[in-house]
């Protein structure tokens, strides 16, 4: 009998893997009394009584209710829900291309660009040469034309005087040409300051460059005397070494004299005939152009060394400082 009813389990097996309902088919192939390695080995044992297969064949009824579960591939329903697509409507924003209107405004913006800078650049040189013809004096570069003492006596502008004590000095003129420089004559008479602006004109140099040196110098006094008895006069011209300047007194007597000899020697050393300077010692190469250079050979002798670096960096404080103005200076 158990052979035949193993036969029949097996035969009703069979049927079910061929119905399809594999979750009956795992519900049957229990038999009762028969343990899960018992079937696969083919081979059932006695591990469990005759109680054992009511209770398994009563579950056996429970799997009969799973089939039903099938019903989910019905809901495949939700590939309806494909309406997702009709966002596809996005792309019906390339609407915003018709903000192609840039290229309209870039066009405009070189045209307004372009026109416009030549018309600054034109103007610059005009302001340049206003600031020129308005009455300040500046350096002018190398090699250029200088014009005559009498030319900027016409151009000074009238200041009033700042250094009383000259007043005898500003009014005496030179009595000759120097001999070592001929445009040297110390032939112009005003307020200290108008002497200033004078040599600053005839020579050359910015007029604030000769206030600055000046009053390093001597504190714009012609009474100032120094180096031991050998310097003079507003520019501190010295005997040892510019005796031509002493002719008649000339640089001790007249304070236009005096200012005159003093730029008329930084003009040839900034026009770069001082090329001796080159044969001593010196803390760089001499050459034209350099101003302060210039300016430090005056007090030292020599080309950028260091008593030249430090007389120059004196001269640009009271530049920047614009001593000139200061309280201090203007009641000495």
């Amino acid at each position: 009998m158990r052979v035949h009813t193993r036969l029949m389990v097996r035969v009703v097996m069979a049927l079910l893997v061929l119905m399809g309902g594999e979750r009956i088919f795992t519900a049957v192939s229990k038999p009762t009394g028969v343990s899960p390695t018992a079937i696969a080995d083919g081979r059932p044992t006695r591990s469990t009584g005759r109680r054992a297969r009511r209770a398994t064949t009563t579950t056996t009824a429970a799997p009969t209710t799973a089939p039903p579960t099938t019903v989910r591939p019905t809901t495949t329903a939700p590939p309806t829900t494909v309406v997702a697509p009709t966002t596809t409507v996005r792309p019906t924003t390339t609407l915003t291309p018709t903000t192609t209107v840039r290229p309209t405004t870039t066009t405009v913006a070189p045209a307004t660009t372009t026109t416009v800078r030549p018309t600054t650049t034109t103007v610059a040189p005009t302001t340049s040469t206003t600031v020129v013809s308005s009455g300040r004096f500046v350096t002018l570069p190398p090699g250029s034309a200088l014009p005559s003492g009498a030319v900027c006596a016409g151009r000074v502008r009238a200041v009033a005087e700042v250094r009383p004590v000259n007043a005898v000095f500003n009014a005496t003129m030179g009595t000759r040409a120097n001999t070592l420089y001929p445009r040297v004559d110390g032939q112009y008479a005003g307020s200290t300051d108008q002497i200033v602006q004078w040599v600053a004109c005839k020579w050359g140099i910015d007029e604030d460059v000769v206030r600055a040196q000046l009053a390093v110098e001597s504190w714009w006094s012609m009474l100032a005397v120094g180096d031991n008895g050998e310097s003079f006069g507003l520019g501190q011209v010295r005997v040892p070494y510019h005796g031509s300047a002493f002719v008649d007194d000339n640089a001790k007597r007249s304070s236009a004299y005096n200012v005159d000899y003093t730029y008329g020697v930084f003009r040839s050393c900034f026009e770069g005939e001082m090329t001796w300077l080159n044969t001593v010692e010196r803390g760089a190469t001499y050459a034209a152009g350099d101003l302060y250079g210039c300016l430090g050979v005056w007090f030292s002798g020599r080309w950028r060394t260091p008593a030249a670096e430090g007389y120059i960096a004196r001269v640009q404080d009271y530049l920047n400082q614009r001593v000139w103005t200061t309280a201090g200076f203007l009641a000495a």
